[in-house]
């Protein structure tokens, strides 16, 4: 990989996401250029399209960059995937639901959160979230508060295992002490980029 090339894939690293524009004004270098080095990170499969946003003007939507998962390069896509496999075929289909609340249910198990009031809860989960890299963030909503994932750390295995946005669900209520309800999955944001939304019902 050139020197250009790795600069442009830290750039996208460090920053999470970057559009063709934003990275011609970094490098100081045209559009063009930009484009050619990102199809071939695309190519190579260490950058990804995550999403688009529309121009103020007439042309096509500017495409937004994100680096992709690495997780396959040490075979944890095919172990999860099996284990996931093996446990649901396993479960009774009335029971998989549950399957799915025990496995969120002991992933935040050892998490600590700060209870003392509701307030420091939701920024407290929201912290435990980033560490294992959703890119959460919440809003006040006249429904109560909502909670946004900027990314999903599983990604790679949602099309074998669309159960993952169950298990968000359920590691949010885990954490909230509170029934969520996903009332967005992979929706553009204001920026153009796809979040997963979810209403928590209560708080405190």
């Amino acid at each position: 990989m050139t020197n250009s090339r790795q600069k442009i894939l830290k750039f996208i690293i460090d920053e999470q996401s970057a559009t063709v524009e934003e990275l011609s004004r970094v490098f100081k270098v045209t559009p063009a250029n930009i484009r050619h080095h990102l199809s071939i990170l695309v190519e190579q499969g260490s950058i990804r399209i995550i999403g688009q946003r529309p121009k103020a003007g007439k042309g096509r939507p500017t495409q937004i960059f994100s680096a992709s998962q690495q997780s396959a390069q040490n075979n944890l896509e095919q172990l999860t995937d099996t284990l996931l496999y093996t446990l649901l075929s396993t479960a009774q289909p009335d029971g998989r639901s549950a399957l799915i609340h025990e496995i969120a249910r002991q992933m935040v198990s050892k998490t600590v959160i700060d209870k003392s009031n509701p307030t420091r809860q939701l920024y407290s989960s929201i912290r435990v979230l980033n560490r294992v890299n959703y890119q959460a963030h919440w809003e006040a909503h006249i429904e109560n508060p909502r909670i946004m994932f900027g990314h999903c750390p599983y990604l790679v295995i949602m099309d074998q295992h669309p159960e993952i946005c169950q298990l968000d669900g359920f590691i949010l209520q885990e954490l909230l002490n509170s029934p969520v309800k996903q009332t967005g999955k992979l929706v553009n944001n204001a920026k153009g980029l796809p979040e997963c939304v979810f209403l928590i019902n209560r708080l405190g």
